[in-house]
């Protein structure tokens, strides 16, 4: 699933897609809180900021509970009804029908609150289930897991290697998403320095509900393309490898098979701005496509106007 976007830094706001937006749940008016985090590895520094609408007095409650359940009606009532009576509050949440009329999915971010224990409540369930309990026969199972969202606001999102390093710079929160906008906080404006202008990648994770936006560079000139390669072991790399060669940066890749054993999509936003002649880029990558083995077809190039 694709679930990142690109926008500009505009008068001090990040502007978040619909599609970010509706995936995480943020609504107008949203209180986030937000976490900075400075990268520096091999002379390059990099910032990225963590966004969510979960507070950090509200970290040690938050867990995820998976409930596979008939797809019959009542279901989803039996569901909560269970959490409610163990005082598990729901947040966000989002079911989906795996296979019609017969199975599905109920996925929720709860809060546990201080009447709610992680550790009984799949207890609870295997006892109701093993006594036939009428309350629960409709659900099938239940798994509990503790969110990670406090984790990745003290530690970020990504752990590089090698002889980088990482280092929390600021906290902010709550402010409000309006217009569609988060802005920036001034004391984040004192780290970072001149990002007006400046193009960020923003990252949606679902399971935790978390927004990560990282800061390209300004002169960051980015192409969205897409390529036919063949399904087999080998093909990723050796588009990838004709890219490098250039000095492509690749920054977000999807790839979806077509025909099995045949035919795959592989989709890419790049930052073509570090090449030798950027101008060039799609008629050098389509001449070396055609010198490779097997059907190798660029279907487009195009560039990213923010």
């Amino acid at each position: 699933m694709r679930l990142w976007d690109f926008a500009k830094v505009r008068g001090g706001a990040i502007p978040i897609s619909d599609t970010i937006s509706n995936t995480l749940g943020l609504m107008e008016g949203n209180q986030l809180y937000s976490v900075l985090f400075r990268y520096e590895q091999e002379g390059s520094k990099s910032f990225e900021l963590i966004v969510s609408a979960f507070g950090p007095d509200s970290y040690r409650n938050l867990s995820h509970v998976t409930i596979h359940m008939r797809d019959v009606p009542g279901a989803l009532a039996q569901a909560a009804r269970f959490l409610s009576d163990r005082g598990v509050n729901v947040l966000n949440s989002v079911s989906l029908s795996v296979i019609s009329d017969l199975g599905m999915v109920w996925k929720i971010l709860v809060d546990l609150g201080f009447g709610g224990e992680l550790d009984l409540i799949e207890e609870d369930f295997s006892a109701l289930v093993k006594g036939a309990d009428p309350s629960v026969d409709k659900l099938d199972h239940v798994e509990v897991q503790r969110s990670d969202v406090g984790r990745i606001f003290t530690r970020g999102s990504s752990f590089p290697g090698g002889h980088g390093g990482k280092v929390e710079q600021r906290r902010a929160g709550p402010d409000p998403l309006t217009d569609g906008c988060y802005r920036l906080p001034e004391g984040f404006h004192e780290v970072i320095g001149d990002v007006e202008g400046s193009t960020v990648m923003m990252v949606a994770d679902p399971d935790n509900w978390i927004l990560t936006v990282t800061f390209l560079r300004k002169e960051a000139r980015l192409v969205r393309m897409s390529f036919s390669i063949p399904d087999s072991p080998g093909s990723i790399h050796r588009v990838a490898d004709c890219m490098a060669s250039m000095g492509i940066n690749l920054l977000s890749v999807f790839t979806k098979v077509q025909v099995y054993h045949q035919r795959m999509v592989l989709e890419a936003v790049a930052d073509i701005s570090g090449c030798d002649d950027p101008g060039s880029v799609t008629g050098r990558i389509s001449a070396s496509l055609e010198g490779m083995d097997g059907s190798y077809v660029m279907m487009e190039s195009s560039s990213i106007e923010l």
